[in-house]
């Protein structure tokens, strides 16, 4: 069977439901916890691309390290210190800029650990792993907020 056929067959009514979980959505499932978040990510990723222990090990420190950028970047605090900005009459631009810069510089410390991490993962794929992928991340961009986001 080809790749491509696995990858459809796996992709019918029952796994666009399966998209909604984590959402409150149909199956019920709250994906709270980052690490079971990333094991949800991993476990349906890597069944659609029918990784092995090794890819699926890629891939889940690939995840971990994308949700500690995400949470660097959003942070928990991020309103709160928006909101800490403006509680005067005039902005803090100073503050408003050294939050930008910090969240700058995180970005770009944990950049080459970001990449490494995609490498290893990307460079573990076969060739038709590879191509499954492009796919689905195509379809993510068609698709935005059903995905693996």
């Amino acid at each position: 069977m080809s790749f491509f056929h696995h990858f459809y067959r796996g992709h019918g009514h029952h796994g666009h439901h399966g998209d909604h979980c984590g959402r409150g959505g149909r199956h019920g499932h709250r994906h709270d916890e980052a690490g079971s978040r990333i094991e949800h990510l991993a476990d349906r990723l890597g069944s659609r691309l029918d990784l092995n222990d090794e890819q699926r090990e890629h891939l889940k420190t690939l995840l971990a390290l994308l949700q500690r950028q995400r949470t660097l970047i959003k942070g928990e605090s991020l309103l709160d210190e928006v909101k800490g900005l403006m509680a005067g009459s005039t902005l803090d631009r100073a503050a408003a800029q050294a939050l930008v810069d910090a969240r700058i510089q995180a970005l770009q410390a944990a950049g080459p650990q970001l990449i490494a991490a995609l490498g290893d993962f990307y460079d573990a794929l076969d060739a038709d792993q590879q191509q499954a992928l492009r796919f689905v991340l195509r379809l993510r961009g068609r698709f935005a907020g059903r995905g693996f986001n």
